[in-house]
């Protein structure tokens, strides 16, 4: 008798946990980055970023396609360390995004949001994003994710303190995305009626 509630417990505590994480999670944990160096793209441009043959930086783009996404990113060659210090971090990063995202997510559906008719289900699909370009030739490097069932993204910027990577995005800019997205869907439900 024990044995059964010791499962049937542990089966509720499994479940609780694959609950924890509704959106995806370690995309980035088997990144290989020897492999995205073999297979990326080596480009000499100039200052402005246009291909040129005599061009002073080497630009390199890679693609990664995963199952449900395709992966973008582009770099100076001179500054493949950085990069690769950057990626290794990119999981972790990935993870309190998708974090961050899913604590939004459990919040109350708005009440615009209930007026256009949305659902629960509805309203957490406006929270799924995946990252799409990872650019380190831009000052500061950063990465763009975007919804995959809504018209909407935001933009991560990364900044080395104390030697380390560090991710971080304006909270005002985070709101006004949300005022941005509220409009588009007004709008958008108003094109819809006529």
């Amino acid at each position: 008798m024990l044995q059964v509630f010791k499962r049937l417990f542990s089966k509720k505590s499994q479940k609780s946990q694959e609950r924890e994480s509704i959106l995806p999670r370690n995309r980035f944990a088997d990144l290989d980055f020897e492999r995205v160096l073999k297979f990326g793209t080596r480009d000499r441009v100039d200052e402005v970023g246009h291909c040129v043959e005599d061009g002073e930086i080497t630009l390199f783009d890679f693609s990664i396609d995963f199952a449900e996404f395709e992966f973008i990113g582009a770099f100076k060659i001179e500054e493949e360390d950085q990069f690769q210090q950057l990626l290794a971090r990119l999981n972790s990063f990935d993870n309190a995004i998708q974090s961050h995202l899913e604590s939004e997510m459990q919040q109350p559906i708005p009440q615009y949001a209930k007026d256009l008719g949305y659902t629960q289900k509805k309203w957490e699909r406006t929270f799924y994003f995946h990252p799409w370009i990872l650019s380190f030739e831009e000052n500061p490097p950063n990465l763009r994710y975007v919804a995959d069932y809504v018209n909407d993204e935001f933009t991560v910027y990364f900044a080395k303190k104390h030697g380390r990577w560090q991710a971080y995005w304006d909270a005002e800019c985070q709101s006004n995305r949300r005022k941005l997205a509220r409009i588009f869907l007004e709008s958008n439900c108003y094109h819809r009626k006529e």
